[in-house]
C-alpha cells in the first residue's frame, strides 16, 4: 500500500513547447499565454514592475531564402515602430561545417507611446516553406538580466523542418540586395545592411561649463523651504554661471533648482560615472560621460565627430535622461550602425598602421575612428572602419594589436549593463 506523503513531484526546471514549426525549450519561471496569430508566447510568472518582458514566436508561409527573410524583418521593425533604431544584425545558429549559419538575430530599440524605450531581439529562420520569427522584448534596464535567457532559448530552438531544406534556404541567394564583398569573405550569402538608416544625432542640449556645474553642485546641497531641490549660493547668483544654468532649465528666475536641475546636481554629487566614451579621428576627439544619480542620469558630451564642434572644450552639452534612454542616446552619439562581424583568422594590425588609419592624413589609407568605452565592468577598445564596421582591438603585443570584427550587439550590451548599474 502506498501512502500520500504530502509531497508533490517538483516541476522540471526546463519545459518544452512544441509548435507547428519549432520545438522551444524554456525555463520553468516563464509561462505560456495566448496572443492572436502567435505560435507561442512566454512571459515571467512573477512579473517585474514596469515593462513585462515577453517572448513571441510567429510563423508565416514563405519560400524565400533566409537573406530575404532577414532583410524583410529589419525593414518591418521600422514599419511597425516608426523611428525604431536598428542596432545590430548578427549571424545565428552557426554550423560545424562552415556552411551558412541557419538564422539571424536583429536587435533594435523603439520608443513606446508612453515614452518608454523597449529593446527587442528578433531571431529569423527560413525553412524553405516558412519564415519563423522569435521576438523577445524588455526594457534596456532589464536587458542584462533577460538577454542571456532569451539568447539561450533561441540557441536551443529546434526547427521541425528537414535540416537539408533549412540549409538550402540559409545558403541561397534571394531578391534582397547582396553584400558581395563580405559574402565572398564569409563564403555564403550575406544581405546588404546599407538599407538600414544611420542614426541622426544633433547636440540639442545647451553647453554647460565646469564652473556652472560646480555652482549647481553647491546649490544642490542647499535645499530649504520653497527650494526643495536646492538654491544657488549667493556668490553664484546673477553671474554667467547662473545664466548658463537657467538656459539649461536647471534653475528658475529666483536661482532655485528645478526638478531637472536637482536631478543633475544629485548625479554630480554621487560622482558615479557609469559610462565614459572617448572617440578620436584625425584632429578631432570627443568625450561623453554619464553620471548615475538617484533621480536620473546626467550626460555630459562633446559634439560627436560627425557634427561640427561648437564647444570650446571648457563646456559640454548637458542633459538629464531616464536611465532606460541612455543606451539609445549613446549609441546614436557614437553613430552605431549594424555591420557583419566577419573576420579572417588571426587578423592583426600594427600600432603604427592603426595610428595611420586614425590620423586620416593619407588619402590612400581608409580613415578609421578609434573608440574607447569604459564602465564599471571594464573597457572595450574598438576601431570603426567604413568598409568593415566595428573592429575589436586586443591589447598590443610587441607593437601588434589582435583584430577581430566586433558585433555591434556587444556595444549595446555594454551600454545596457551600464543602465542596470544606474538603476541599482
Amino acid at each position: 500500500m502506498k501512502f500520500f506523503t504530502g509531497r508533490v513531484a517538483p516541476e522540471p526546471a526546463i519545459l518544452i513547447a512544441k509548435t507547428p514549426h519549432a520545438t522551444v525549450t524554456y525555463p520553468n519561471w516563464l509561462e505560456t499565454s495566448q496572443i492572436d496569430g502567435a505560435d507561442l508566447v512566454l512571459t515571467p510568472i512573477d512579473s517585474p514592475e514596469g515593462f513585462i518582458p515577453t517572448l513571441v514566436l510567429t510563423s508565416v508561409a514563405d519560400t524565400a531564402p533566409l537573406m530575404d527573410a532577414s532583410t524583410a524583418a529589419f525593414h518591418a521593425a521600422r514599419a511597425r515602430h516608426p523611428g525604431a533604431y536598428v542596432l545590430a544584425v548578427d549571424l545565428w545558429h552557426p554550423t560545424l561545417d562552415d556552411s551558412a549559419p541557419r538564422g539571424r538575430r536583429i536587435i533594435f530599440v523603439y520608443r513606446a507611446e508612453n515614452g518608454q524605450d523597449v529593446g527587442v531581439a528578433e531571431w529569423v529562420w527560413a525553412t524553405g516553406t516558412h519564415h519563423l520569427h522569435l521576438s523577445a522584448s524588455c526594457s534596456p534596464s532589464q536587458w542584462t538580466g533577460y538577454s542571456p535567457v532569451f539568447d539561450g532559448i533561441a540557441a536551443q530552438l529546434t526547427l521541425t523542418a528537414d535540416p537539408a531544406d533549412v540549409a538550402e534556404a540559409a545558403g541561397a541567394t534571394g531578391d534582397a540586395p547582396l553584400d558581395a564583398a563580405l559574402s565572398a569573405r564569409a563564403g555564403h550569402p550575406l544581405e546588404s545592411l546599407d538599407g538600414i538608416p544611420a542614426p541622426t544625432f544633433l547636440s540639442a542640449a545647451p553647453p554647460v561649463s565646469t564652473e556652472a556645474l560646480q555652482a549647481l553642485l553647491t546649490g544642490a546641497t542647499k535645499a530649504r523651504i520653497g527650494a526643495a531641490y536646492g538654491i544657488l549660493a549667493r556668490a553664484d547668483r546673477g553671474t554667467s554661471r547662473a545664466r548658463e544654468l537657467q538656459n539649461a532649465g536647471w534653475i528658475d528666475g529666483e536661482c532655485r533648482l528645478t526638478r531637472e536641475g536637482g536631478a543633475a546636481g544629485t548625479a554630480l554629487a554621487a560622482n558615479r560615472p557609469v559610462v565614459i566614451v572617448q572617440t578620436r579621428r584625425a584632429d578631432r576627439a570627443a568625450v561623453l560621460v554619464a553620471y548615475a544619480g538617484p533621480r536620473g542620469v546626467l550626460v555630459l558630451h562633446d559634439p560627436p565627430l560627425t557634427e561640427a564642434s561648437a564647444t570650446d572644450g571648457a563646456a559640454r552639452h548637458a542633459v538629464v535622461l531616464d536611465p532606460d534612454h541612455v543606451p539609445t542616446f549613446v549609441s546614436a552619439w557614437l553613430g552605431l550602425t549594424p555591420g557583419w562581424p566577419v573576420s579572417e583568422e588571426d587578423e592583426q594590425i600594427t600600432v603604427a598602421d592603426l595610428a595611420a588609419h586614425v590620423a586620416a592624413a593619407d588619402p590612400a589609407v581608409e580613415p578609421w575612428t578609434e573608440v574607447l568605452f569604459r564602465s564599471e565592468d571594464g573597457q572595450l577598445a574598438d576601431a570603426v572602419s567604413p568598409s568593415r564596421g566595428w573592429l575589436h582591438l586586443g591589447p598590443p603585443v610587441d607593437g601588434i594589436h589582435p583584430l577581430r570584427a566586433e558585433p555591434t550587439a556587444a556595444v549595446f550590451d555594454a551600454l545596457a549593463a551600464s543602465v542596470s548599474r544606474a538603476r541599482a
